[in-house]
This record gives C-alpha cells, sequence and structure tokens, in this order.
C-alpha cells in the first residue's frame, strides 16, 4: 500500500481510539491502559512511516458517478479508457521533463522507461492504486516516473480549478500533446459522466461533475500550437537563476521568453560570466500559441544556443 494511504489510515485509526478515550469512564483503568497502548504503537508506527523514503510514483484514483455502482462495481469500458489515460498523461508529462523526442505525433523515445501497476482496488468507493514497481528496491531519490506523475495530477487538479486564472497558467509551458491528454482524459469522464478524487503524497483532492465539465469545457475552447524554428542573431540579454532571455534574429522583432529546463543553470551562469551578451548565437526557440475565445497568446522558449563562431 502507498505510504500516503498507509498514513491516512494509521491517523484514521489513532482518531478513533482517542474518540474512544474521550467517552471511556475514568473508572475503567484496564480499557483505558488497553486502547492507550494501541495509539502509543499506532503513533510510532505513524513516525516511523513518516520518516521513510517514499521516492517511487503512487497515486489512487477514486471515481462516482453513472459509471459505478455503490461501492463495488464499476463499468470495465470506462475503467480501461480512463486508466489507459492517466497512464498516457504521465507518459508525455515524463517525456517533457526528460528531454525525450517527442514529436507532433508519433511515438515517445523511451517510453518503455515509464512502468505503472495498478496494485489495489481501493476500498470504501471503486478506485484504483496506481503505482510504479521497482524490483532493484526503493530509489534514493524521486524516480523521474514519480515526478511526471504528480505534476500529472497538478494538471488535472489546476484545469478543474473554479479559478480561470489557475487553469490559463497551468497550461502556460505544457507540451501540445499533454494538453491533448489532458483534454481526452477530461473527455472520459465527462461523456461517463463521472467524478474523480485524486489522492497522492502531497494532495487529496475531489473533482465533482461540475468540475470535470468546466475543465473539459475550457480545454474544448483552447487550442495549444508549436514550432520551434533556428534562429540566427544577438543575444540581448539573460538571467540564468530566472530562466529569462531576450534575442534579436538577425530579421525580425525582439524574442523576449523563457529558457528551457534542458539548459542548465552552470551552462547559463558560464554565458553570462563569460560575456555573451552581445554575441551573436544561433538559437533554437519553440514558439507556443494559445489561442482562447478567439485571442491568441505567445510564449518563447529557449532550447539550444550554439556560439555561430564555432559553426
Amino acid at each position: 500500500m502507498a505510504f500516503f494511504l498507509k498514513s491516512a489510515a494509521l491517523s484514521s485509526e489513532i482518531a478513533q481510539i482517542e474518540a474512544l478515550l474521550r467517552r471511556l469512564p475514568s473508572e475503567d483503568i484496564l480499557g483505558r491502559m488497553g486502547l492507550t497502548s494501541r495509539r502509543d504503537e499506532l503513533s510510532a508506527q505513524l513516525a516511523s512511516l513518516q520518516e521513510g523514503i517514499d521516492t517511487l510514483a503512487s497515486t489512487a484514483l477514486y471515481f462516482g458517478g453513472k459509471p459505478v455502482i455503490g461501492s463495488s462495481a464499476i463499468r470495465a469500458d470506462f475503467t480501461a479508457e480512463i486508466i489507459s489515460g492517466f497512464k498516457d498523461l504521465v507518459v508525455k508529462m515524463w517525456a517533457t521533463s526528460n528531454a525525450a523526442v517527442m514529436g507532433a505525433r508519433g511515438p515517445i523515445q523511451n517510453q518503455g522507461e515509464v512502468e505503472l501497476h495498478l496494485t489495489g482496488l481501493l476500498h470504501g468507493s471503486v478506485g484504483f492504486l496506481i503505482e510504479e514497481v521497482d524490483v532493484k528496491g526503493q530509489p534514493l531519490f524521486d524516480s523521474p516516473t514519480k515526478l511526471a506523475a504528480e505534476k500529472a495530477t497538478h494538471l488535472l487538479v489546476d484545469v478543474a480549478d473554479a479559478e480561470d486564472e489557475t487553469f490559463e497558467k497551468s497550461i502556460e509551458t505544457i507540451h501540445p500533446r499533454v494538453f491533448q491528454s489532458a483534454l481526452s482524459f477530461f473527455g472520459c469522464l465527462h461523456r461517463a459522466e463521472a467524478t474523480i478524487r485524486v489522492v497522492d503524497n502531497s494532495r487529496d483532492v475531489a473533482i465533482d461533475k461540475a468540475s470535470v465539465d468546466r475543465a473539459y469545457v475550457r480545454l474544448e475552447e483552447t487550442k495549444v500550437d508549436e514550432e520551434e524554428d533556428v534562429m540566427h542573431g544577438q543575444l540581448i540579454g539573460l538571467i540564468p537563476y530566472g530562466g529569462r532571455f531576450e534575442f534579436q534574429p538577425r530579421a525580425g522583432r525582439l524574442i523576449r521568453g523563457k529558457v528551457a529546463p534542458t539548459m542548465s543553470e552552470s551552462f547559463l551562469q558560464r554565458l553570462q560570466d563569460e560575456q555573451g551578451i552581445g554575441k551573436w548565437f544561433q538559437a533554437t526557440i519553440r514558439r507556443r500559441t494559445v489561442t482562447r475565445f478567439g485571442q491568441s497568446s505567445e510564449e518563447f522558449l529557449l532550447t539550444e544556443l550554439r556560439d555561430e563562431a564555432a559553426e
């Protein structure tokens, strides 16, 4: 069982014992001793668990609405589509964070590295525990798959948020294929009239039917396009720690935007220290156009910079 589910189960049992202790007559010494001993034992387990390392991907998805019958059954076709949709979203989020080759369409390079498993059917309401299983043991640091799964769940929650500003911020930098995966995921929920609750180490958020519908309509009304250009020009400005740049192509307007995470902070700092500002470079710049309600906005991302003198 995932760390966060174990923690929740232990916390719940401790709370129940505390409630019993408050109701127990003070003269029931043996009863109080037994409950106190059990509470202390559970508290020790909880403290030990919280000190542990949880570096593998683990997400619990609970479902409600029309595809679900009571707390024991869920439509098989819906389950297959929604679980596949979540895996697809995680894979594409992983690709954008690990410099994997992901074109406008087609297979994603090394996507087999993202392995997720259904490890449990969750009780109380119908849900599934989706986890990364590493036969080599628990890694010391968060795995790339865990980081991608956390970003995926953040995106799902933010897209459905009541504040439109949160939605707009959530799609500012995502790859168009990540955007399409989010649209497909909410499309599946919307068509099935389903609800979802997303639980992992950092969040426990229920997305009701109104929020599902809001997310789907927002995504349907938004278009994200992306294209990459190689330009020759002059580096006008660079902020290594803020990840911002200014570049003046030989022809055209000044371009301002963000620096891709794949360009290390040390490389950017070296550029600044070696007086790269004002020099001529060959730059690879990705332009994203987001269109909503007929209005478009552009974002630029610097993905590569080569000294023209070295060409």
